[in-house]
């Protein structure tokens, strides 16, 4: 169990190396590792790193991170995880040397939502929110000015496990620092 921002954290399938402080969290990820469901590819993986909390109700998630994405399909940002068959990543996407806005939707099938994003940014933004039964992601470069990136029905349920994400599908892993974390709760619509 790790402490943040006073909140207790868990791990599903923590990586080999990584290391928390004073609200920072620094990890490298592992090989072959990757949240996806049946989709065009054909499999299921549940092997990603995902450090997660408890939270109920209406919220807001904001993450700011920075990778050294280096192999094709590292990833990194936020998830928001119902169950095995319901859930959603969302952040960068490292796909033929470019960084990418990515959201993963999983409703037993996953889905996948990319904008190209100019440049190689250092430090990146991604905000979810939680309604009675939808999520909205956004993005932003700057911390301020956020771009919508996916609206989608997620079900309605009491509470969900949210928090960091991480996952090198192709590559021998890299290393992501998240910097910044924060959830505003939000009043039921």
């Amino acid at each position: 169990m790790i402490h943040i921002e006073g909140r207790e954290f868990n791990w599903m399938n923590p990586p080999h190396s990584w290391s928390e402080d004073i609200g920072k969290l620094h990890l490298k990820t592992d090989s072959e590792t990757d949240f996806w469901r049946k989709t065009h590819y054909g499999f299921i993986s549940e092997t990603g790193h995902f450090l997660h909390t408890d939270q109920s109700g209406d919220f807001e998630l904001l993450l700011q991170f920075s990778g050294k994405y280096t192999d094709l399909y590292d990833q990194a940002g936020l998830m928001l995880f119902l169950d095995k068959e319901n859930w959603i990543k969302a952040g960068i996407e490292y796909v033929d040397g470019v960084q990418n806005a990515s959201a993963v939707v999983t409703r037993d099938c996953s889905d996948w939502s990319v904008a190209t994003i100019e440049g190689m940014p250092e430090t990146f933004y991604i905000k979810a929110k939680r309604g009675k039964d939808y999520v909205e992601v956004s993005f932003s470069l700057d911390g301020s000015s956020f771009q919508l990136l996916r609206q989608a029905y997620f079900p309605p349920s009491p509470s969900l496990q949210i928090g960091f994400m991480a996952a090198s599908p192709k590559g021998a892993g890299f290393e992501v620092s998240f910097d910044h974390f924060e959830i505003k709760e939000m009043n039921q619509e």
